[in-house]
């Protein structure tokens, strides 16, 4: 059996009821607001994953809003990492990674880094870290 790479730089954890809403980056993204809320299956400070119904490519650039319960929204910009269909479901799954944290032009704030160090601590604690069930075949990933 083939061993798995793990290729993560931060541990992931779940937030119960935490949601996601994206919209794409760019010139018309201004005049567009979030898409629907789509639960998010697992955090880190690196990115996270979301189930959601839109196809992405590879790379592209989106804004995430994380609707955390008893939170305020966190928006963050984030680029599609991967992409994949698990096998017998209609939605998809993408992982993203967040852009870098500090004050350039397109990064994610520090005050955004702060929120999610915050939001590692409380939920870490608990123990109910969490990955993506090892059973989940996905059969259309982006490259």
């Amino acid at each position: 059996m083939a061993q798995r790479i793990e290729r993560r730089r931060c541990k992931r954890f779940d937030i119960p009821g935490a949601e996601g809403r994206y919209k794409k980056t760019g010139l018309l993204s201004l005049f567009k607001d979030f898409s629907k809320a789509y639960r998010v299956l697992n955090i880190s400070k690196g990115g996270l994953a979301l189930a959601c119904e839109e196809k992405f490519r590879l790379n592209d650039e989106v804004i995430i809003q994380l609707v955390v319960p008893n939170e305020t929204p966190l928006n963050l910009r984030v680029r599609v990492r991967w992409q994949g269909r698990p096998v017998g479901r209609m939605d998809r799954i993408v992982g993203v990674e967040f852009m870098p944290f500090g004050s350039r032009r397109g990064w994610n704030s520090l005050e955004a880094l702060d929120v999610l160090t915050r939001l590692e601590a409380r939920y870490r604690r608990g123990g109910n870290e969490r990955t993506l069930p090892t059973r989940l075949v996905l059969i259309e990933c982006i490259a």
